[in-house]
């Protein structure tokens, strides 16, 4: 079974693709679950989750700057305090685990996947680092629980989506399900 997530909306977005893209999926060996764009409750959300055994885990947000499915490289022990979350908290520190490595790299063969994706046309890019917000924190937290399993762990941001109206070029949700799908049946 694979777990795949998605934030719920944030920013004022009316909704998250990330989210609907999960719950599109759920089934057939994939558990779908949304996590809270807060960092209060991100982390204990995440242990609940991830104290069962996965396949792999994937975890996914929106970026509204890209148009591309972003596969993220790292995550890194850092929280970004200028920006509040849904609570409308910013973080009273920067690390996120306190002594914890400064980064994990995604443990997902985003090379293979990007090649996949890519032939298949579904609009791709491999992006360095998942940022300093939520879902950095969230693969952060998700690698640092799985490093010892060797449980298969990384992070996709999701591109706007036709009626979120965000400035980058938007990708239709249809094109980001099957994305995933892709990504979730090369897991398995």
């Amino acid at each position: 079974m694979i777990l795949l997530t998605g934030f719920e909306p944030f920013g004022g977005l009316a909704k998250n693709p990330s989210a609907e893209v999960a719950q599109a999926l759920a089934g057939d060996g994939v558990e779908a679950a949304v996590l809270p764009v807060d960092y209060e409750r991100v982390g204990p959300a995440l242990e609940a989750l991830l104290a069962r055994d996965w396949e792999a885990v994937v975890l996914m947000g929106v970026a509204v700057g890209r148009s591309n499915l972003s596969l993220e490289r790292v995550a890194i022990n850092f929280r970004d305090r200028a920006r509040p979350d849904n609570a409308g908290r910013v973080p009273a520190r920067p690390a996120i685990v306190p002594g914890g490595p400064p980064a994990y790299f995604t443990t997902l063969p985003v090379d293979a996947l990007h090649a996949s994706l890519a032939q298949a046309g579904v609009p791709v890019e491999i992006s360095l680092s998942a940022g300093a917000y939520l879902c950095n924190a969230a693969f952060y937290l998700a690698r640092h629980a799985l490093d010892a399993k060797g449980t298969p762990c990384g992070f996709v941001h999701l591109p706007p989506t036709p009626d979120l109206a965000c400035g980058a070029p938007p990708v239709a949700l249809e094109t980001q399900v099957k994305g995933v799908r892709m990504i979730c049946d090369a897991l398995r």
